[in-house]
């Protein structure tokens, strides 16, 4: 039989040896302490310059993103909340073969079809100004030509194209004519391919910026005439589709306004409402929805510098009202 004291004492010779394995262990590989990247949103919407600036959330992540002109090429803000942002860098450089050497204004950007699309507007050395169509996987990076030409009339001067899909999934273009080429500055419709890549039939003709009882004439460039931005359709709760856009008012302010389709489909006839939206000279605007509310998004002043400014509105039957 053996002596129980001789197992006690070499039960405890055991597990000492197997504490000191273990602190040896333990010793040779510490643990990692490094905390994770901290992901920082520092930047207070409005405290930077931009225009045009167009707001799209990604379904996947719900974070909210801004693309601005930085000429050659397009930055990009994020934000979770919309009061915060931070700058992610480039989302787009024009290579040395891109035809748009000029502009890079208005780059709105759309989730479609599980892709982002970037309309914006280029122009370049005996090349009239259009709108081309940029594409890519996601919205804060990797953006590539869809074409390398634009999606607009290759021989008119225009600009601030956006997409609209319809309720049947047709994607169509909203454009401008500019009011330098033509006087009286045009706000069309053009019917694109399912890929975006071509347009199908003829530009329809909408309506006009001098038709609007608001708008004024502005002179520039030794022309005089009226101006047509930033077409931007949002359907409304009560089932009215509407448009936004922008031009100048008697008074030379830049503001937004509203149109209507008489018909409810984007043919119109369009009716133009007396006055506009706002009275801070700002415009070039579009709507979301953020947590179930409203959202306006455009820059104010119109001179520069010019900010992005964010508000509510308030929608009662088919009016609109920018709360502040």
């Amino acid at each position: 039989m053996k002596n129980p004291m001789h197992l006690l004492f070499l039960s405890g010779i055991i597990l000492c040896f197997a504490a000191a394995c273990s602190c040896s262990k333990s010793s040779g590989e510490p643990k990692d302490t490094t905390p994770p990247e901290q992901e920082e949103y520092t930047i207070p919407y409005g405290s930077f310059q931009a225009r045009d600036p167009f707001i799209v959330q990604d379904p996947q992540t719900d974070l909210y993103y801004l693309h601005v002109n930085n000429k050659p090429g397009f930055k990009v803000y994020e934000s979770k909340d919309l009061k915060l942002w931070k700058d992610k860098g480039n989302a787009f450089v024009a290579g040395a073969d891109f035809w748009g050497k000029e502009d890079f204004w208005a780059p709105d950007v759309y989730n479609y079809q599980g892709k982002y699309y970037l309309f914006a507007t280029f122009s370049a050395p005996g090349k009239k100004r259009g709108t081309s169509i940029l594409v890519s996987d996601r919205p804060d990076s990797g953006f590539k030509p869809l074409v390398n030409g634009p999606i607009t009339p290759t021989n008119w001067m225009s600009l601030d194209g956006s997409l609209h899909v319809d309720e049947a999934g047709t994607p169509w273009l909203l454009f401008c004519r500019e009011w330098l080429e033509v006087g009286n500055g045009e706000i069309y419709l053009q019917q694109l391919s399912t890929d975006l890549k071509t347009t199908v039939g003829e530009p329809i003709l909408l309506f006009n910026a001098g038709s609007a009882a608001w708008t004024g004439t502005i002179t520039a460039h030794g022309t005089t005439g009226y101006v047509t931005d930033a077409p931007f359709v949002h359907k409304a709760m009560n089932g009215q589709l509407l448009m936004l856009w922008s031009s100048f008012t008697k008074a030379g302010k830049y503001a937004i306004g509203i149109a209507r389709s008489e018909s409810g489909n984007l043919a119109g006839p369009w009716t133009l409402d007396d006055a506009p939206i706002n009275d801070d000279h700002g415009g070039h605007a579009m709507l979301f929805r953020a947590s179930g509310r409203l959202m306006i998004s455009y820059h104010a002043p119109n001179d520069a510098p010019s900010y992005p400014v964010l508000y509510e509105v308030v929608e009662n039957d088919g009016k609109l009202t920018i709360m502040k």
